[in-house]
């Protein structure tokens, strides 16, 4: 029979970003933060790509996390305590919304997609949640396409193994 090791052994699920000589240890959030993150970004990719996002749910969301008070609140959300650490420490709010982008997409992609993110500086690689949600909702609103012209996508189990998640743990 098969023994797994305990996963708190050799899984870390924070992610560590250095700012201004100081590293902050941000903490992985919950489950509803974490599809959060995961739908923003799908909203987000499939606007840039020119699809429909057919989520009414999701439009709605994104309607939400437009304003700068719900953009605050979702940084607050995905940085955990690691966001009252900032404002204490003075960090000035574009070096948060960096290291909050950066956490996004850590939380939705993985440590190798927000190292990218990290290493742009804000500039080019990828535009903020803020931004992104509002092209998805822009994307959705003007769209022409009916929802029975629609593409969409079902995973098997087959397409699961060829594709792994991105993994944040470390492997030993």
């Amino acid at each position: 029979m098969t023994q797994f090791q305990d996963l708190d052994e050799f899984f870390d699920d924070t992610l560590p970003l250095p700012v201004g000589g100081k590293w902050y240890r941000i903490p992985a959030p919950d489950a509803e933060v974490g599809l959060l993150c995961q739908r923003l970004m799908h909203a987000s990719m499939a606007a840039e790509q020119g699809e429909t996002v057919d989520d009414p749910k999701l439009n709605e969301l994104a309607e939400v996390v437009l304003s700068d008070d719900e953009e605050r609140d979702l940084y607050q959300r995905i940085l955990g305590p690691v966001w009252h650490e900032l404002r204490t420490d003075g960090v000035s709010w574009p070096k948060v919304q960096h290291v909050g982008a950066t956490a996004l997409v850590w939380v939705a992609a993985g440590k190798e997609a927000a190292a990218k993110i990290w290493a742009s500086g804000g500039v080019g690689e990828a535009p903020a949640p803020n931004r992104a949600t509002r092209r998805a909702t822009a994307a959705a609103a003007t769209s022409t396409r009916s929802r029975g012209s629609a593409t969409t996508t079902t995973r098997t189990t087959a397409s699961r193994s060829r594709k792994a998640a991105p993994s944040r743990g470390k492997t030993s």
